[in-house]
């Protein structure tokens, strides 16, 4: 029998060894070889040559490694809003707190007794206890307010359209 070399190497051969492999194949009798079928000719492809990226691949790499930050960022803007939310109920606390004490406050300065009180350390008195003065008007007689030097500029524009309003009704009366 032949011994045959097999190479597992899928490296390219030299010139020397593609020689020696073409002297070993010659030097066989064909007619000693089993009976085989016999083809025509041998590719050989090299696949480190032929390999294609991986499209598909790096693809779904992408659509995870943008999964993975959405849920990063959804996790991260969670926790911000319970921190706003957190801050915002304790602020409510503080107001609820403050509505309290106000209203306790209103309630003390309602108290009539306390009124009362405090009118009677400056000085007023109850009306049951003061004098009662009345004044009597007749239908013709008229109340004159004279203003005072100081005002005197604020009423003279209040007087100049009160004037102009009573000659204005007389003058409606008359036509009447």
């Amino acid at each position: 029998m032949n011994n045959a070399v097999v190479r597992t190497n899928k490296t390219a051969l030299s010139r020397q060894q593609k020689r020696e492999l073409q002297k070993a194949a010659d030097a066989v009798d064909i007619r000693t070889l089993p009976k085989t079928k016999i083809v025509s000719s041998v590719f050989t492809t090299d696949k480190a040559a032929h390999r294609t990226v991986p499209y598909g691949m790096i693809f779904m790499i992408c659509i995870f490694t943008i999964a993975a930050l959405f849920v990063t960022f959804l996790s991260v803007r969670v926790n911000e809003v319970n921190n706003e939310i957190s801050t915002l109920n304790s602020r409510l606390a503080d107001i609820r707190e403050q509505t309290a004490d106000a209203k306790a406050e209103i309630f003390e300065k309602k108290d009539i007794t306390q009124i009362r009180q405090t009118a009677e350390k400056y000085g007023m008195v109850r009306s049951e206890y003061l004098p009662a003065h009345y004044i009597t008007v007749e239908a013709e007689d008229k109340v004159t307010l004279t203003p005072d030097e100081e005002n005197e500029r604020e009423y003279s524009f209040a007087a100049l359209l009160s004037a102009f309003g009573d000659s204005i009704s007389s003058f409606l009366e008359y036509i009447r």
